[in-house]
This record gives structure tokens, C-alpha cells and sequence, in this order.
């Protein structure tokens, strides 16, 4: 469909800077329309490949999360841990259709990951090989997000 939601959000921006921003004279509105300009253009980058960035990291984290299990089984005073991965494990996959939806899942499996990385008896788990199991889940994520914020969060947003 043309023009795509991309097109459509840059010819907003274009507009703005183009149109209204000459004629704005007070600094801090001007501020706000760059930051506008800003978070539209960030918009922009987001619906071209969120979708992709979110299925691989929903996959990524469910193997994580998985092996993680795996670890945690062998000691029983993490038997409150190893149910709560369970639980998150036990729900629908990446890419299934559920009410939810692969946002609401995502948002599940990032507050279990955070939850094992504050768990101190987990972070020398097996001389911490636990805790960098999941750093490193968290740094691949990291490089994956990269191309929805730059090159838009790269000069200053005021």
C-alpha cells in the first residue's frame, strides 16, 4: 500500500520542518516540534522492523530461558524460580496467536530475565555461569534493538 506508514510519518516530519518549524519563535516550542520530529522519525524506523526484531528476540529468549531451566533443576532451593520459568515457558511460542499477543509475551519473558539477573543465589550459580547466560541474551538483544533507535537518537533531541 502507498504510501507505506514510513513514507507517511517522514512526509509529517518533512512537513513540520518544512512548514511550521521557520515560523516557530518561542525556543521551547521549538524544542517540542524537534522532539516531535524526533519520535516520529523513530516511529518510522519501528514499523519497518519491529515486528522481525521482536519474533527473534521472543525465540532467542525462550532458548535462554530453557537452558537456564535446565541449570536450575539440578538445585532445589531454586524451586521457586524453576516454577516461575516453567510457567513462562509453558505459554504459547513465539509467532502462535494468542490474546495476548508476541508483546505481552516479550514483556513476560523480560520481567522473568530480570528477576534471575536480581536473584542473588543465581548470579554464582555455577561460578556465574547463569548470570552470563543472560547477560549475553541481553547484549544479543541489544544489537538486534540497535537499528530501531539509530541513526534516528543520534544528534540531540532539543
Amino acid at each position: 500500500m502507498r504510501p507505506t506508514t514510513p513514507e507517511l510519518i517522514s512526509a509529517i516530519v518533512a512537513s513540520l520542518e518544512r512548514q511550521v518549524a521557520p515560523h516557530i519563535t518561542d525556543k521551547w516550542a521549538a524544542s517540542a516540534l524537534r522532539s516531535a520530529a524526533q519520535l516520529l522519525n523513530h516511529i518510522a524506523l519501528r514499523t519497518q522492523g519491529e515486528a522481525q526484531v521482536l519474533e527473534a528476540d521472543n525465540l532467542d529468549v525462550r532458548q535462554v530461558l530453557a537452558t537456564v531451566l535446565a541449570r536450575l533443576e539440578a538445585h532445589a532451593e531454586f524451586s521457586a524460580a524453576r516454577r516461575a520459568v516453567e510457567g513462562v515457558l509453558a505459554g504459547p511460542e513465539s509467532g502462535a496467536p494468542t490474546a495476548g499477543g508476541p508483546e505481552d509475551r516479550n514483556e513476560s519473558y523480560q520481567a522473568l530475565v530480570e528477576m534471575l539477573l536480581n536473584h542473588a543465589a543465581i548470579r554464582v550459580l555455577e561460578q556465574g555461569a547463569v548470570h552470563r547466560i543472560l547477560r549475553d541474551y541481553l547484549r544479543r538483544r541489544l544489537k538486534r534493538e540497535y537499528s530501531l533507535y539509530f541513526p534516528v537518537f543520534t544528534s540531540p533531541p532539543f
